[in-house]
């Protein structure tokens, strides 16, 4: 099967490294880590696993940054994978074989796969307290090797199982969820995305009479926007965008009032949002900025140094800061965490969620909310590449101010089977 992957090449990622100062092509280029060919199918690990064939296999902002070498040589994850990465965690599939202790009926319905990889799908058995509690995501055993299960945290980050990046990848039944009729497969791509926002609303749901800011306006931070108004939350919500075309889309999802003013840090854009909060911009020596008021709430959606120092100047004293970008955040000014005494929470992945007395997975409930109209995503899917066109994709991914990108995924063949 055709699929792309990254290599362990220690040569390879050095040189990367060092090209990519000058072009941000080379982390894709033929002398990169990042390989695209021919792989064998993976194999069932066990008798409840199941073979997908995968018709979308979403581009997401971890993937760029695992392909982009951006962690650094002690970061935490790295125990969390295993090499050859075979890539790509966001998908919609079809089921086309099923393990002798596997439901037949799931041969030739579509489903979203929840990707993670923890002890009910490597067999362990008494589960970890966190997988216990229904907290996936917190699993303990993500290193554990077990059975054909390497370490890794989910489906795009391992050796193993294959990832939506190839035509072909495996999974563990209970990992599966099916699409309902009503929602188209372009559409249903954007589920873990919309996941992961969901998970971090639920983790910090904020008051009707609180102002909310969302940091960063891609499909992370739109899926905040989103997840908000279908939870029935009236809370005001000014979204922080780096493009106007993003800005755009964020009030279309039903945010209040969107800025885009630049680079993060800006005189303008703490202007704008000092005026927004109805606060005001307190400045220091060498252009740091901080609001003496600010937010109740302020979700960061991006990771970077700079967006976590300013989710955390535009928090008010005594508010919350809620971390769902995937960046390490490293060199950021984590002063105003004791200083102004702030509630700072990380999200990650999905689980299973409280709401209005279920419980559910993160994935049911976001599906559940498309098909029942109270999330509208159609128009976060705006580009589709082949496979082949990998290269042509990143460059487009990576390049939002010019390509117009919400959300990206790479498209194979037409589904088969009824939904």
């Amino acid at each position: 099967m055709k699929a792309i992957w990254l290599d362990f090449n220690l040569a390879r990622m050095g040189l990367t490294r060092l090209t990519g100062r000058l072009s941000r092509h080379a982390y894709w280029g033929p002398l990169s880590p990042l390989r695209y060919g021919d792989r064998p199918e993976p194999t069932l690990p066990g008798d409840q696993w199941v073979r997908c064939r995968t018709l979308l296999g979403g581009i997401c902002g971890s993937d760029l940054a695992a392909i982009q070498l951006r962690q650094p040589a002690n970061s935490i994850l790295r125990p969390y994978v295993s090499y050859p990465l075979m890539l790509g965690h966001e998908n919609v599939a079809e089921v086309v074989e099923v393990g002798a202790a596997a439901d037949a009926a799931w041969v030739g319905r579509r489903v979203c796969v929840d990707p993670t990889l923890a002890c009910l799908q490597r067999g362990i058995d008494p589960p970890c307290k966190a997988c216990a509690g229904g907290r996936f995501g917190e699993c303990e055993n993500f290193t554990v090797p077990s059975g054909e299960i390497p370490p890794g945290s989910s489906i795009g980050y391992n050796s193993r199982t294959g990832g939506s990046w190839g035509e072909y990848f495996v999974a563990h039944q209970s990992q599966l969820v099916a699409v309902p009729a009503n929602v188209e497969t372009e559409t249903a791509i954007v589920v873990d995305p919309l996941a992961c926002a969901m998970h971090g609303v639920l983790r910090a749901m904020p008051k009707d009479d609180d102002q909310v800011l969302v940091v960063g306006a891609g499909a992370i931070g739109l899926g905040v926007v989103a997840a908000l108004r279908a939870l029935g939350s009236n809370a005001r919500i000014i979204v922080d965008a780096r493009h106007e075309y993003q800005a755009e889309a964020a009030i279309r999802m039903g945010a209040n009032q969107a800025v885009s003013s630049g680079r993060p840090g800006s005189r303008e854009r703490f202007e704008h949002l000092a005026e927004y909060a109805g606060s005001r911009v307190a400045k220091g020596l060498f252009g740091a900025r901080v609001l003496a008021g600010g937010f109740d709430i302020v979700y960061d959606c991006v990771g970077s140094t700079h967006t976590v120092q300013d989710a955390l100047r535009t928090a008010r004293p005594g508010g919350k800061v809620v971390l769902l970008g995937t960046g390490t955040g490293r060199g950021a000014d984590w002063t105003g965490l004791w200083f102004r005494e702030l509630d700072v929470l990380g999200a990650y992945g999905r689980q299973i969620e409280t709401w209005e007395g279920r419980q559910i997975g993160t994935y049911q409930l976001v599906l559940e909310l498309i098909s029942a109209g109270k999330i509208k995503c159609d128009s976060l899917l705006t580009h589709t590449f082949a496979l082949a066109d990998y290269r042509k994709a990143f460059a487009a991914v990576t390049a939002k101010r010019s390509s117009g990108v919400i959300k990206a995924a790479f498209k194979f063949s037409q589904e088969k089977g009824s939904p």
